[in-house]
């Protein structure tokens, strides 16, 4: 080993004062007092909530102070950003134990239940060694009916996160299994590897967001659990042309709108900002009963006359809204040959018997087109999807399905409003279903180039 003198220890690291607020610096670089402060101010403003465990805050805590050094040792951001993924399993342990509160219950196949007394982690992993799925044991979540399989290692502690209500998201699913799979391969690495400054905030911010989530807090405007965002009062009115207007529904009131080519308008709550992070880019797609936009929008009066909505909006005094973009629940229709688009369920129940026909689907999921597609591919019998529950190959989880008289009597659809809303769509080529696919239409699978050359020998012995 080298032995570094402690004046070049003292130096930036050239590579640290290439990242500059403007990006990559290649022909330039932040003066040394510059770039400390800089990359410090990256993850000041990264906080856990008050009620997380002082072990994990700890340990947090420790990795944004070591990261301010990798202005001197740029290989601290790879070693910061690696243990940071290291620290979830242990803001699981540490959530574990205050969500079970000094006790845990291990429930056999054949009823008989045994409560664990626990202060550390210790206790937990031996009982789970003892318990195990393997001898007919599963972990009853809290006080509740629900057990999970529960191995005491990092896969069973996600499992039992994500039943205990912790975690949120159904494309978080995935996120979650890649962060213990990246947590692996730091935990038992194969290879060496270096990483940015960007990346190691992203892994502490996203770290960030996974602990103060395990303690009940969203992140505001969050990448991975955000909080729940606000919805503006939008109006939107267009002409025969296929002209679009869309702007703030209080500019209208203010005679700010310019209404030369509106023909039609309607007023609802969506996510519009130009160059804001959630502006809904299918804004434009809006249809008053199907779920076409990206974000989720509502309905609130139209279609109709600019001068009828300013009307309207004098009288109502529509107000903005927050409304949580995780883990919405559509009602999917295969009805014969067709597959419905998605909508909301307090539609469905609104709608009229002759278009309540066929068999429904409810579906939770992030975005509306990620239930859309599983079930077209759950119908095109693609062997990786799923009837019922979480989809391991999709980020859905299929809540119920059935007839709509079924799914009333189970008590999962009901109306959310008065009245249904007119039918209407922004864009008349957007269909409202598309041909269903049929198992009869997948084409069967090739035979492996092996089992061909087995087959011509005289087959398989």
């Amino acid at each position: 080993m080298q032995i570094i003198p402690l004046a070049q220890l003292r130096e930036t690291d050239e590579r640290s004062q290439r990242f500059t607020p403007l990006g990559l610096g290649l022909d330039r670089m932040l003066a040394p007092e510059s770039a400390a402060t800089y990359h410090q101010e990256t993850v000041a403003q990264i906080d856990l909530a008050d009620d997380v465990a002082q072990g994990t805050r700890d340990a947090f805590e420790r990795l944004r102070n070591i990261r301010a050094y990798g202005v001197l040792c740029y290989e601290i951001y790879t070693l910061v950003n690696d243990h940071a993924l290291l620290v979830i399993e242990q803001a699981l342990r540490d959530r574990f134990i205050d969500f079970h509160d000094g006790s845990c219950t291990f429930a056999h196949r054949d009823g008989r239940e045994n409560t664990i007394t626990i202060g550390e982690y210790d206790d937990v992993y031996k009982a789970a060694k003892r318990y195990s799925p393997g001898r007919g044991y599963r972990l009853r979540v809290g006080g509740g009916p629900a057990t999970v399989e529960f191995n005491g290692m990092l896969d069973g502690l996600r499992t039992w996160a994500r039943a205990a209500g912790l975690l949120r998201g159904q494309r978080n699913r995935g996120i979650e299994q890649l962060l213990a799979k990246l947590r692996n391969s730091v935990a038992h690495p194969s290879s060496t590897h270096l990483l940015t400054p960007v990346d190691c905030a992203m892994t502490l911010r996203d770290l960030a967001e996974f602990i103060n989530q395990l303690w009940g807090v969203p992140t505001p405007g969050g990448r991975l659990y955000p909080a729940p965002a606000e919805r503006d009062v939008l109006f939107i009115g267009w002409n025969a042309n296929g002209s679009m207007t869309l702007a703030p529904a209080d500019h209208l009131t203010a005679g700010l709108i310019r209404l030369d080519d509106i023909e039609q308008c309607v007023i609802v709550r969506a996510f519009f900002g130009p160059g804001a992070r959630l502006e809904d880019p299918d804004l434009h797609y809006f249809n008053s009963r199907y779920e076409n936009t990206r974000l989720p929008t509502e309905y609130l009066w139209g279609p109709g006359s600019p001068t009828e909505a300013a009307a309207w909006l004098t009288t109502i005094h529509p107000t903005c809204d927050s409304v949580d973009l995780l883990d919405q629940v559509f009602a999917i229709r295969h009805d014969g040959d067709r597959l419905y688009r998605p909508m909301k369920p307090g539609v469905v129940a609104l709608l009229d018997p002759g278009d309540q026909t066929g068999h429904w689907y409810l579906i939770q999921a992030d975005l509306p087109q990620d239930a859309f597609i599983h079930i077209q591919r759950l119908l095109a019998a693609e062997p990786e999807c799923r009837q019922a529950g979480e989809c391991m190959a999709c980020p859905v989880e299929i809540l119920d399905q059935g007839t709509v008289e079924e799914l009333v009597r189970r008590g999962h659809l009901a109306p959310t409003s008065t009245a249904l809303p007119p039918a209407f769509c922004l864009r008349d080529d957007i269909p409202s279903w598309q041909p269903a696919p049929l198992r009869t239409n997948r084409e069967p699978a090739r035979p492996s180039a092996r089992r061909s050359r087995r087959n011509r020998r005289g087959g398989a012995r």
